[in-house]
């Protein structure tokens, strides 16, 4: 059973959360909903080393490999989805892209230095954050994640966006799920708990700019390919963070 679902993403009323815009075509809403369902229920998404930290503690020296993977991975996401900018002419689909970066970068701190306090918390000095050489598959899905969203075409980028998005939401609920059973209080927790909300505003930006691209077949084709492609590079990272942290080079529990 996924975390999240599409019900959530639909009926978000929270202050200063991007909510859905109406779509017309009820075909494209469905079809949008239907791609969403398969984002969730994916095994990228709902990954057995996810599930197996929401309920089980970790030991710290694989709470710190689980983390510092995370913040190779998240690090410069920001910059990866502002490039899409550069691929489209389409105003709707830069104030969405503006709205999303906004949120993470826009505030008195920015959310990576709430990430980076959020590991200091958990006994992760800065020298060690700095000087950590993360898994070939963190940098693949970095260097995968710029290619999806810096070049075109922008109907790929969409997916991409989508399935980043959707599951962040998700990935929110997981960490704070863990690390509050690992005993931290909401101090700790404070980055997750601010993301539960503001990731589904984030899926909601993707979904906003999206229906007119995929009106036609050709459109939904490049669209799952950026939805594949990234959901791919995303499987791919938990096997790797998975194998140093619970010593499984593909867990099926």
């Amino acid at each position: 059973m996924t975390a999240l679902e599409v019900q959530k993403f639909e009926e978000i009323q929270e202050p200063n959360v991007r909510q859905r815009l109406e779509v017309n075509d009820q075909e494209i809403k469905n079809y949008l909903n239907e791609k969403m369902e398969y984002i969730l229920n994916h095994r990228a998404v709902e990954h057995p080393l996810l599930n197996y930290y929401r309920k089980n503690k970790f030991t710290k020296e694989q709470e710190k490999k689980f983390y510092l993977e995370c913040w190779y991975y998240f690090q410069y996401e920001p910059f990866y989805i502002t490039s899409m900018a550069v691929n489209t002419r389409d105003y709707n689909i830069l104030r969405e892209v503006v709205l999303n970066v906004v949120d993470e970068v826009g505030g008195k701190v920015t959310h990576e230095t709430l990430f980076r306090e959020q590991i200091n918390e958990l006994g992760v000095s800065n020298e060690e954050i700095d000087n950590y050489k993360c898994l070939p598959t963190t940098t693949a899905i970095n260097e995968g994640a710029m290619k999806l969203y810096g070049e075109p075409p922008i109907e790929k980028a969409l997916g991409a966006l989508y399935a980043d998005e959707t599951m962040s939401a998700v990935l929110a609920t997981q960490l704070n799920d863990g690390l509050q059973n690992q005993g931290y209080d909401k101090n700790v927790r404070k980055h997750w708990l601010m993301h539960l909300n503001v990731e589904i505003g984030h899926s909601n930006n993707a979904f906003n700019a999206i229906a007119p691209y995929v009106i036609h077949p050709q459109g939904r084709e490049l669209f799952e390919a950026g939805i594949n492609k990234y959901l791919e590079l995303l499987e791919a990272y938990w096997d790797g963070v998975d194998s140093i942290v619970r010593g499984e080079k593909v867990a099926t529990n």
